[in-house]
């Protein structure tokens, strides 16, 4: 069993991020505002000219980017968790332990409870497309989340979000 140990509400939240590319590092990374400086504008809708539109851009190595805001919803928590360990371990290898877990088969042992700690919140995911905004009809991240969502309803009986 998995628990979850809660956050320090003096914390501040983070602002999260999900790249269309692959970068060899898992933590934090101390950026600038020459580096990444994400904008954010409002933007006439093309379908309707009376509403607008917020519009995220930023640049990531020369290259645009177009975001796409996912508000996590009422009654869901975004949280950055650290599994617990007593040895310092480096990113691989902390994705090769929970690789090896995924692969082990149920021998019927009972499991030892874990628990996880908080490391920080978040309340929302910038999901970042190359020059134009994910679709989220096709994107494999915002479809996935919102199929957890929606599976998460149904097996806790909440009413559809």
């Amino acid at each position: 069993m998995i628990s979850i140990q809660g956050s320090n509400s003096s914390e501040k939240p983070l602002k999260a991020n999900i790249l269309p590319c692959r970068i060899k590092y898992t933590g934090p990374a101390a950026s600038s505002r020459r580096l990444w400086n994400p904008i954010s504008e409002p933007a006439k809708d093309t379908k309707d000219s009376n509403t607008t539109v917020e519009t995220h851009t930023s640049y990531f190595r020369g290259r645009k980017l177009a975001g796409t805001k996912l508000v996590v919803p009422d009654g869901y928590q975004g949280r950055v968790l650290n599994a617990p360990s007593n040895e310092l371990l480096t990113g691989n290898q902390k994705r090769e332990i929970l690789y090896q877990d995924d692969e082990e088969e149920d021998d019927g042992e009972i499991e030892e409870a874990t628990q996880w700690t908080t490391a920080s919140s978040f309340s929302e995911i910038m999901v970042w497309g190359h020059e134009l905004a994910v679709d989220g009809t096709q994107d494999g991240v915002i479809k996935g989340l919102e199929e957890w969502m929606e599976m998460s309803n149904t097996l806790n009986g909440y009413e559809g979000v």
